[in-house]
């Protein structure tokens, strides 16, 4: 084919256009105004005879840049696929007389549209080239997870398993993340004998923690490569090309190419010491994650006080310390698992120091999502927990132990609670990097003077208080943009694990706030996500 361009119009006149329209008028402004050589009219341009008509045209007389005016762009696409040559389409039915009201009184403006719509599909074809094949492009089978706690990791497995090999990037020294560092973890079926509305059901306990074992399968597998102590320093590409410069704590780099991404960064517990009403500064007021760990040093002993060692008797443990509040400083969010959390460690003392051990755990709002959820609460009654609807006002030490101080909603009462040990049930903060549309949104109204001094005020704070994840080699930011509260959802209920960047991937807690058997669900659904998403650019398709 003649690299000289050779321009040819085509109009259908059905579904209604050569009703409405002059169709005359319309030829003369594609070939006057939009510089078409030659313009043909057809009935129905989608039809088996009207297809020939154009291929006619490119075959014998040379035409290699065309332009349809019939339907949507999206519409008869298998018919209108000339590959051969550069082709717009203007959208007469949908966009004109579909959009338009009928009536002499209309049909001026109507006509101008639709002249209009000739006139911009011409302008965008003259400037078009031929599409040139670049030859088979292969799959990368390869994709780059971030994080290896339990979403990354398991993420990795169900790719591996579908025959991707999978680099994880861990900034850690070790796999496995928070969920490593848990004593037992929450059960995720409901109750396993009997019928759970009875008092012989067999109710859900705390279950082991399996993570260790997760583990081993990942190191075992041929298909995944760990990077320990390493971050992704520079992110570049696009879908099926992504490139990505990993660098470890020696300052060794390596560069590898990736056909998708799974952000899998995780969450960080909110720092209840800004808070100082929670009374975190005593020794003998933990939060739930400390606890975790005094539980696992504990063994199957009992769980003893940080302060002084001593076995703990009586326990009481503050739901959404921080959280689910507009008040300044709080988290606005509730992270959706606290009070599961609560109950399991509830459990422990129970199971741990005795069936005497007071446990009571101060909650306004109580959720246990999950199959296994209401039956462990119910647990938890049968054990004797002591669920409490009560707003926190205080927690103080008391020289041994803590008192909590709270209002009672039941009785309408301010009590004063006396324990050995308070448990904080603090919230999940996704671990999401820099915004980078927040920059831009608190810069509107702005003048330029004071656009540079914010922006210099927020390189600084922002070099110190968050790090980048992905450092995106983009014109828009390093990380991936937020949905809200520093989440990296999908703005859209229907396209779980999407986010605003193709061909990247965020599942887990970075997501939104969830356990490990959700975290474990989120990463095989993005897995999938990026595994096609890979094989799509491969093909050329979205």
């Amino acid at each position: 084919m003649s690299d000289e361009k050779k321009f040819a119009a085509f109009i259908c006149t059905g579904c209604g256009i050569g009703d409405r329209l002059d169709v005359k008028q319309l030829e003369t402004t594609a070939t006057r105004d939009g510089k078409m050589q030659s313009c043909h009219t057809h009935e129905m341009l989608c039809s088996k005879e009207g297809v020939q008509l154009i291929r006619d045209q490119i075959d014998n007389e040379g035409a290699n840049h065309i332009m349809i005016a019939a339907c949507s762009r999206r519409a008869k696409v298998e018919a209108f696929n000339f590959t051969d040559v550069a082709m717009s389409r203007a959208n007469l039915r949908e966009g004109v007389i579909w959009a338009r009201p009928e009536g002499d009184e209309h049909q001026e403006t109507t006509q101008e549209m639709a002249d209009d719509y000739i006139r911009m599909a011409c302008a965008e074809v003259r400037f078009m080239e031929v599409p040139k094949p670049s030859g088979e492009q292969g799959c990368v089978e390869k994709l780059l997870i971030v994080g290896g706690g339990v979403t990354g990791m398991t993420a990795a497995l169900e790719a591996a398993a579908a025959g991707f090999e999978c680099h994880i990037v861990e900034k850690e020294g070790e796999l496995g993340g928070w969920a490593a560092k848990w004593h037992k973890r929450i059960p995720y079926r409901a109750a396993p004998d009997g019928t759970p509305n009875t008092l012989t059901a067999h109710l859900p306990d705390p279950v082991d923690n399996d993570v260790a074992d997760l583990i081993a399968q990942v190191e075992a597998n041929d298909k995944i490569t760990v990077h320990l102590n390493a971050r992704v320093t520079r992110t570049s590409g696009a879908p099926g090309r992504f490139s990505a410069d990993i660098t470890t704590e020696s300052g060794s780099t390596t560069t590898e190419n990736f056909g998708a991404i799974v952000q899998a960064s995780g969450w960080k517990p909110f720092d209840i010491d800004s808070l100082p009403e929670y009374g975190h500064q005593h020794p003998d007021v933990v939060t739930n994650v400390e606890l975790e760990q005094l539980a696992r040093e504990a063994g199957d002993g009992p769980i003893k006080r940080p302060s002084d060692g001593k076995e703990v008797k009586s326990v009481a443990f503050v739901q959404n310390a921080g959280q689910a509040s507009t008040k300044e400083g709080h988290l606005p969010y509730h992270s959706g698992i606290g009070d599961l959390v609560s109950i399991k460690q509830a459990m422990y003392f129970k199971a741990q120091n005795g069936d005497d051990c007071d446990t009571t755990i101060l909650y306004d709002n109580l959720r246990t999502p999950g199959a296994a959820g209401e039956d462990f609460y119910r647990a938890g009654q049968q054990k004797m927990i002591i669920f409490t609807k009560a707003q926190v006002n205080e927690v103080a030490g008391n020289g041994s132990g803590a008192t909590v101080k709270f209002k009672d909603k039941i009785l309408d009462e301010d009590v004063e609670l006396p324990v050995d040990l308070v448990v904080l049930d603090i919230g999940m903060v996704p671990n999401s990097g820099p915004d980078p549309y927040a920059a831009n949104e608190s810069l509107e109204g702005l003048s330029d003077e004071e656009q540079e001094a914010a922006k210099e005020e927020m390189a600084s704070e922002t070099a110190v208080t968050v790090e980048s994840i992905l450092n995106l080699d983009y014109r828009q930011g390093t990380d991936l943009p937020q949905l809200k509260w520093g989440f990296t959802d999908s703005h859209f209920i229907c396209f779980p694990y999407e986010t605003r960047r193709t061909g990247i991937y965020a599942a887990g807690p970075v997501r939104r706030p969830m356990d490990i058997k959700q975290a474990q669900d989120d990463a095989t659904g993005a897995a999938m996500k990026a595994i096609q998403a890979a094989v799509h650019a491969a093909h050329g398709e979205a």
